[in-house]
Formats: C-alpha cells, sequence, structure tokens
C-alpha cells in the first residue's frame, strides 16, 4: 500500500474526456514545469463549493474566487501563517492546496497583521454596513448592463448626439465590464470572511483550552439566534404560504402546476394580492440558487418557479395543519445564553472570564456576515451573472456561432470575448 495520496500526474482521464485539458486555462492545470512544487503539496477535492466538474465559463468564477483569498492572506491582511490556497483542476474537478507562510516570515507578519485586522475588528459595524452599500450597488451595476444583438444599421440619435462610438463598441465594453464586476465581487466577498472566520476559531480555540471535552455544537449554540439575511428567501416563503391561507386561496396550490395555479390566481383580488406579494418578494430575495450558486446549471428560484413554488405548496399544507413556521428564535436565544452561562461559570478567574467575553463579543459581531456574504454574492451576484452570460449567449447564438444559448459556457472566459470580436469586426 503507498504511504501517500496518489500524485495528481498519476490520475488517468476518464475514458471519453480526452483532451479535458483544452476546456481550463494553462495555470490552472497540473503541468511538468511545476511538477515538483506540485507533488510537494497536499491536494484535495472541494466537493463542498464545487461537487461537479466544472464548465469553462463557469471556471471563471472559481478562479476569481479563489484568487482573491489568497490575496487577501497574502497581501491584504497578511495572515500570519498562511498565504491562501492554491488551485488547480484536475479531469474537470477543483483542486486545493494550502499555502503556508514560510516560517521565517511568520513573527513579521504577526504586528502588520494585528493592525490590519484590528482596525476591521475594531470598526466591524461601520465596515459591514458600507460593504452592504457597495455589494447591492455592485450587483445593480451588472443587473443594469444592457446587451443586444448589433443591429442592421446604428439608430440616428448615435449620429446626432455626436456620440463617436456605437452598438459594436457597446458590446464589447458590456462584457469586459461583466468580467470586471465579477472580478470585484470576489474582492468584496474575502473583504471580510476571513477574517470572520478567523474571530470564531480564535473562540473556538479558546474554549478547546478552556474546556477540552467540550462539544463542537455548544461552541456554536453560543453564537446562535443571530437574524440574518440568508434567511430571508426561506421567510418570504412561509409568508406567502401564510398570506395563501389568510385570504382563502391555499386550494389554489394544490395542483403543483404552476402555470394553473397562476390562472387561478388571476381570477380575483385576493389571487392578485398574493401575485402582488410574490413580485415584491422575487427581488432580490429569490434570486436563490438550488445549489451551490457557483454552476450556471443550478436552478434560480425567479427563473425556474416551480422550485418556491413547491416549497410554498408544502407551507401551506403545514400551515393549514395548524404548524408554526417561525424560527424558535427566542427558545434559540434561551439555550444560548444557558450554554453561555454554564460555562462561563467554570472560568476559574476574572481575566479568563474577561477573555471569554471578548472573544464571544466578537464572534457575534462577525457572524452575520460570515451567514450573510452567501446570499449576496453566490446566491444573488451569481444569479445575475448567470442571466447577462446567458443573454451573450442568445447575441451568439442568433449570429450563428452557437447552436444554444447554454454552449457560451463551454467556452473559457477570454474565448467568449474572442467570439465577440469576431462578431463585432464581420458586423
Amino acid at each position: 500500500m503507498a504511504d501517500r495520496f496518489p500524485s495528481p500526474f498519476d490520475i488517468e482521464t476518464p475514458p471519453g474526456a480526452e483532451g479535458w485539458e483544452r476546456l481550463y486555462a494553462y495555470s490552472s492545470l497540473f503541468s511538468e514545469e511545476r511538477r515538483d512544487y506540485e507533488e510537494g503539496g497536499f491536494w484535495f477535492q472541494d466537493g463542498v463549493h464545487w461537487p461537479e466538474a466544472l464548465s469553462p465559463w463557469d471556471a471563471a468564477l472559481f478562479e476569481m474566487a479563489i484568487s482573491a483569498l489568497g490575496q487577501y492572506n497574502t497581501r491584504h491582511y497578511l495572515v500570519p501563517p498562511a498565504y491562501g490556497v492554491d488551485y488547480r483542476i484536475l479531469n474537470g474537478y477543483v483542486y486545493l492546496s494550502p499555502v503556508p507562510a514560510p516560517v521565517e516570515d511568520i513573527e513579521g507578519r504577526v504586528p502588520q497583521f494585528m493592525e490590519r485586522a484590528g482596525f476591521y475588528f475594531g470598526n466591524w459595524n461601520r465596515l459591514y454596513d458600507d460593504w452592504l452599500v457597495k455589494v447591492r450597488a455592485l450587483v445593480q451595476e451588472m443587473t443594469d448592463l444592457e446587451i443586444a444583438p448589433l443591429p442592421e444599421m446604428e439608430d440616428m440619435e448615435v449620429i446626432t448626439s455626436g456620440a463617436g462610438r456605437g452598438s459594436g463598441d457597446h458590446l464589447m465594453r458590456t462584457y469586459h465590464a461583466l468580467l470586471d464586476r465579477a472580478m470585484t465581487l470576489w474582492q468584496y466577498h474575502f473583504e471580510f470572511l476571513n477574517l470572520g472566520y478567523a474571530a470564531y476559531l480564535d473562540f473556538f480555540g479558546f474554549c478547546k483550552a478552556a474546556w477540552p471535552s467540550i462539544p463542537d455544537l455548544a461552541i456554536a449554540k453560543m453564537v446562535a439566534g443571530v437574524d440574518v439575511d440568508l434567511f430571508r428567501p426561506d421567510d418570504e416563503l412561509k409568508k406567502l404560504a401564510r398570506q395563501a391561507v389568510a385570504s382563502g386561496i391555499a386550494d389554489r396550490f394544490a395542483s403543483r402546476d404552476v402555470e394553473q395555479t397562476c390562472q387561478l390566481l388571476k381570477a380575483d383580488d385576493a389571487g392578485q394580492a398574493w401575485i402582488a406579494q410574490w413580485d415584491a418578494a422575487c427581488e432580490p430575495w429569490f434570486n436563490f440558487s438550488t445549489g451551490s450558486g457557483f454552476y450556471h446549471s443550478d436552478k434560480i428560484w425567479i427563473q425556474n418557479v416551480e422550485v418556491p413554488f413547491g416549497y410554498i405548496a408544502d407551507y401551506i399544507d403545514k400551515v393549514a395543519s395548524g404548524a408554526d413556521l417561525d424560527r424558535p428564535v427566542a427558545a434559540l436565544h434561551a439555550e444560548r445564553d444557558r450554554v453561555v452561562s454554564e460555562y462561563r461559570d467554570l472560568l476559574a478567574t476574572d481575566e479568563d472570564r474577561a477573555a471569554f467575553d471578548a472573544k464571544l463579543g466578537l464572534s457575534r459581531t462577525v457572524f452575520p456576515y460570515v451567514e450573510n456574504h452567501n446570499f449576496y454574492v453566490e446566491h444573488w451576484a451569481h444569479s445575475v451573472i448567470w442571466r447577462k452570460m446567458r443573454a451573450f449567449g442568445e447575441v451568439l447564438q442568433g449570429a450563428g456561432f452557437i447552436a444554444e444559448v447554454d454552449d457560451i459556457f463551454l467556452l473559457r472566459r477570454y474565448e467568449v470575448s474572442e467570439a465577440l470580436f469576431d462578431y463585432y469586426s464581420a458586423w
């Protein structure tokens, strides 16, 4: 039996997948030039974020994400022991490898990390409020991008306004603008995330040192019960279910057929009021993926309404049976406070209790971002990106470049630019 995991260079290509390497950027592949380095690392498949093989364009968001992670660790905050993670694609699947900082550099990085991370921890709430404004504005910028086929001729207004540039220029700039904003999105993503995890791990480590047998769940309970935006999509479904029952239209969801249900809802004021409530919830809360958000093939609620309609029908049945759909927030708070009090009382000194209070307080401060970022980035923003890419796919399909709209995701990000330029130059 081998005393180590197999080398990535020994992994065989499955039959029928020969030539898969051409689907991805050269820098994302294991290579002979880097063999010594790559065989010396510990590579693991990230099946949490990327459980399936990546299509070529989807790999762009993966590459942006992991690059931003490493930059924040290495260049922004100077996390003392860690540079971040390196990444590769093998047979279409994502592999990561932790990159430690050189041992001789760790001590010198500590004061810089303390200063930089300390600024964020000391100003967390203000900076997080600013982050919400930034990320919402960025999503709106992507939403506002207009994508259309090149016209037979430019509108007269292009001439009379003296614009000096036309539809072809706009099309090319719009694709590049989408890529630029996707990269900015992932910069924003890691502005807080690793610091948030660091704060929780610091608290986690304190608890394990103080009480070696403490269950992981008990530590998690101490920061539980915080209301976060990540729960809003599900909360909106519950509100819609309650409204359906309260307004006497619950039976219209019995067929679980979206088209039939919508026709029945349009028939009277009660149904139309429900539709208005649905429309109000859709943006932004139903920009929600059925998967990790990293695959264009994942269903988005707002575009695949049979998914949320199915959940609503289930909730209607529960409401009708008398079930309480509310999260037991009060019970969570009571359990949280009980666990905190019991463990805190076990600490022997005022100094230990003060350290515990400070670390717990910081963990609770950072917790909303750690939870919320997932909705704003992987769900909402990525939903917009997939829609915009399909709009480019419609352009290329109409011009005869691809057979199906989603074939655009079989192109690498810079190949899309080349195809659009071909279309632009031929126009």
